[in-house]
């Protein structure tokens, strides 16, 4: 399974022949296409307001329509489906809609819009999931209440369970039309398919998938959590001269015994079936996910930004661990910027007002090429290390799961609880918790993977030449061996090493061993880290190498 991009993001920008296709149909053929929508809209809720007339609270969820209300039904989706065609919408159908009896449960994915109300009417308004909320829409909301909707009241403890119980009443009832859910249960931009819902799955019946594909030049239908406003799709929609939609019914899945008794083996096995048929990925990650990984990458920028202000590498600012306790006051000087420095307040996001040990850790996840087992091995180390090499306290791991991992608080405590096991509830074992990320939460460590590859050093300031002094030495080192081992061309491999640093050599071997480091000296000097001693200085080179 791959990592696709994130798929609660849309941008949409449009061509200049675009804009100015827009600009001319938003002027002529978008009034009357909004003339033609509210006519319909009105004429559907009027009708549905009167089908809808005597019928008490509760009395719609107790029985299917029948007689002249399942015919005012049928005109409902016929006048919609007439407003789409007015509005450009140009319906495709692949394969046949299977009856209740065949299929009591239509899939329908990819979800990307609120204009997927269309395939809604095509299929002649089956019993849609929906909020509770959705009921009560200008317009929309009688429309939806007259599907005979299962609606989610979300602030309700219980509605969940009641959710699943009336899915499979009508699912196993007689007569009931479909019932029809978007799985993925919130809008994407169908770039793949994240994970189901399990309420379509719970009775254990056959599922018909139905697959959405727009298939347009410019996608002006997608509506996510990060994107273009509602209104700018209707107007931009609206102002193209048709927008193409196909719906294709599969053929039923069936369940296998392991598939009824495990909703989430269903799930996880019709998602890829429709997935490999739109020929895109899935991910398990939900938008909360991504919004950890988008706000892990945002503190890699900061963190970098802040490298460059200084002098010296992070890793080196941060390597005495006996120091990384310090008074924010005297933050500045003892990372060697100013205090009022704006880049700092990362480190306080990360660190709080004394401990710098998760700017530490962030730092050796960035250095390392593993950043799970750098986390996993310090977290242990730098936290309780008198629990020894295997535990940490639970109060510590909290701290760690949300700074780094960036949960929330009951996120971060319901985590820990789960890892302690029932064993001691103040201390977590370290299989745990690589059983906890690699079995149970392997997006948390999607979070950690952020760090991967972020270069601190040739952030810094001096990092190029620090760079270039390390390779230096590194070649340095290299035909010096050359030459003792061959006790030859002492004179030529000489000239070859100094050329780089722009010096004059001898052929007696001291004297080029002297001149080479003096030109290594001189080149850190010009980095600011002249007084550092050469024991320092060769750790240095080490690590650059």
């Amino acid at each position: 399974m791959s990592d696709p991009k994130n798929p609660f993001v849309h941008s949409l920008t449009l061509s200049s022949i675009q804009l100015v296709k827009v600009c001319v149909l938003s002027v002529t053929l978008l009034p009357i296409r909004l003339l033609i929508a509210l006519i319909c809209l009105t004429l559907a809720t009027i009708l549905a307001v009167v089908g809808l007339k005597g019928l008490e609270k509760g009395d719609i969820d107790k029985r299917p329509f029948t007689g002249w209300r399942l015919a005012v039904r049928n005109v409902i989706c016929y006048i919609l489906r007439f407003m789409f065609f007015c509005s450009g919408f140009i319906v495709k159908i692949v394969g046949k809609q299977a009856s209740p009896e065949d299929a009591p449960i239509l899939a329908v994915a990819p979800h990307s819009s609120f204009f997927d109300a269309l395939a809604v009417c095509v299929m002649g308004a089956p019993s849609v999931v929906a909020k509770a909320e959705t009921s009560s829409i200008p317009f929309w909301g009688s429309l939806i209440k007259y599907t005979q909707p299962v609606l989610v009241h979300r602030l309700d403890t219980n509605s969940r369970l009641n959710t699943i119980k009336q899915i499979t009443e009508r699912s196993e009832g007689r007569g009931w039309q479909q019932v029809q859910i978007f799985p993925e249960g919130t809008c994407t931009n169908r770039s793949c398919l994240i994970t189901f819902r399990l309420g379509a799955f719970y009775p254990g019946v056959a599922v018909q998938p139905v697959l959405l594909r727009w298939d347009n030049m410019t996608d002006c239908v997608t509506w996510t959590w990060e994107g273009i406003e509602a209104w700018r799709i209707i107007v931009y929609t609206l102002s193209q001269f048709y927008t193409n939609l196909t719906i294709e019914y599969m053929a039923p899945y069936n369940p296998t015994k392991e598939e009824v008794q495990d909703p989430k083996l269903f799930a996880a096995n019709l998602r890829a079936v429709m997935a490999d048929s739109l020929g895109v990925t899935t991910t398990d990650c939900n938008y909360l996910d991504y919004l950890r990984i988008e706000k892990s990458r945002n503190l890699v920028k900061r963190v970098q930004k802040l490298q460059r202000k200084m002098e010296m590498p992070l890793i080196d600012a941060t390597s005495d661990e006996k120091q990384l306790t310090v008074n924010m006051d005297l933050l500045g000087e003892r990372l060697g910027v100013a205090q009022d420095l704006s880049e700092l307040s990362v480190v306080e996001e990360l660190c709080g007002k004394v401990d710098l040990r998760n700017l530490r850790l962030v730092t050796l996840l960035a250095t390392e090429e593993d950043a799970l087992e750098t986390f996993l091995a310090q977290t242990f180390i730098m936290y309780n290390p008198e629990l020894g090499p295997d535990k940490v306290s639970s109060e510590s791991l909290e701290g760690v799961l949300s700074t780094v991992m960036l949960l929330n608080q009951k996120e971060a405590k319901e985590a820990v609880v789960n890892m302690s096991k029932g064993e001691d509830d103040l201390v977590v074992d370290k299989k745990y918790l690589a059983d906890f990320l690699l079995n149970k939460k392997p997006n948390y460590v999607k979070v950690l993977r952020c760090w991967e590859g972020v270069d601190l050093l040739t952030a810094a300031g001096m990092g190029d030449l620090l760079a270039m002094s390390a390779s230096l030495t590194k070649e340095m080192n290299r035909r010096m061996e050359k030459v003792a081992e061959s006790g030859s061309n002492l004179l030529s491999a000489g000239k070859e090493v100094v050329s780089d640093v722009s010096a004059t050599i001898t052929a007696s071997r001291d004297k080029v061993t002297d001149v080479l480091s003096s030109a290594v000296t001189s080149l850190h000097k010009r980095t600011g880290s002249g007084n550092i001693g050469s024991k320092s200085e060769t750790s240095d080179n080490k690590k650059l190498d």
